[in-house]
């Protein structure tokens, strides 16, 4: 399945696009000219640290997830993420759910074509436990580190007409990995889930 995927990928990379290779070399305030909403469409993978949500539920799972992203210098993008998980235990008696929210800013590297990155940001995890007893909610907060790259496709043909202004004008496949901590040095810790995890996500980028 992943040799399709990735062969898919790369028979789809795109070399057709307005801007040269090196359209990334600024860094100075020229680099603020550029300006791009994105949006992410994909699937994130979470493996936990707490060993209880492992013995109980499941050690990890995969879900949908949705990124709202905010290019605004030729290097830098800022965004949003959330998605949403469902897991059962104890013989489907008692069920957790939690809903994951990174807010983080992206540094860019590459070109137009392959674009590895480096994200830092802030982790929000919300969880709600409900048994027969009761149920727990509450929500942890901590931090995210994450590296990936960004590869372009001819999926989506940029407009032709310089009056077209709807739609998404580029889509690239995104690969990224990523490490949740909410319990780093013993700060944050709390009561509770410890929410600290690894994230793998694969999914596409919509650009507008």
């Amino acid at each position: 399945m992943l040799s399709i995927l990735f062969a898919l990928l790369f028979s789809q990379t795109s070399f057709a696009q307005d801007k040269a290779p090196n359209s990334f070399a600024n860094w100075g305030m020229d680099g603020f000219q550029t300006q791009q909403t994105r949006v992410f469409i994909g699937l994130i993978g979470e493996s936990w640290g707490d060993a209880f949500i492992g013995q109980v539920y499941r050690p990890s799972a995969n879900f949908g997830n949705v990124a709202l992203q905010y290019r605004f210098h030729t290097h830098f993008l800022a965004g949003i993420e959330s998605g949403l998980i469902r897991v059962k235990g104890n013989r489907n008696k008692t069920a957790l759910q939690l809903i994951p929210v990174v807010m983080n800013v992206n540094v860019l590297f590459g070109n137009d074509y392959v674009e590895p990155f480096i994200g830092l940001g802030f982790s929000f995890v919300h969880f709600l436990e409900s048994a027969p007893s009761g149920s727990v909610a509450g929500t942890k907060v901590g931090t995210e580190v994450r590296a990936g790259v960004r590869i372009a496709t001819n999926f989506i043909k940029p407009p032709q007409h310089p009056n077209q202004q709807l739609g998404a004008k580029q889509m690239d496949i995104e690969l990224m990995f990523a490490q949740r901590l909410h319990q780093m040095f013993g700060v944050g810790a709390g009561q509770g889930f410890n929410m600290s995890a690894s994230r793998f996500g694969v999914g596409a980028i919509f650009k507008f």
